[in-house]
């Protein structure tokens, strides 16, 4: 993998967010399988991030979508709560688990402001 292409794991979250919202089953399910692919070249649990990711968009973007109308402000929280949000989930469970934390690196900043431009282009 190049390390300077993200994995899009934001825009992942965000076109998850937006089959949800839609009720478009293929898509839905399209985006599920991109993200199990994500989730098994890693090395995360199995089907981690639709867990975290449906928490999300059934109990804290709901609210966050009535409290924030910017739609910039919107994509900026997607990637946030995409990268170091998922990336929390998983050391809080790992420790739990009594498992090692997952790897972090500078990366995760680049990744962070490829994947923001490219879901402000989706609005």
């Amino acid at each position: 993998m190049y390390l300077l292409m993200p994995p899009l794991l934001a825009v992942l979250f965000f076109l998850y967010h937006d089959a949800l919202n839609k009720h478009d089953l293929f898509a839905l399910v399209t985006v599920a399988v991109m993200m199990l692919v994500f989730e098994a070249e890693k090395g995360f649990w199995f089907g981690s991030t639709i867990v975290f990711f449906t928490v999300l968009s059934h109990y804290l973007l709901p609210k966050t979508e009535q409290a924030i109308r910017c739609h910039v402000c919107m994509r900026a929280i997607f990637v946030g709560l995409a990268y170091p949000g998922y990336w929390m989930f998983m050391w809080f469970v790992n420790q739990v688990l009594l498992l090692s934390p997952p790897a972090i690196d500078w990366h995760m900043g680049l990744y962070m402001i490829i994947e923001f431009l490219i879901i402000s282009v989706f609005a």
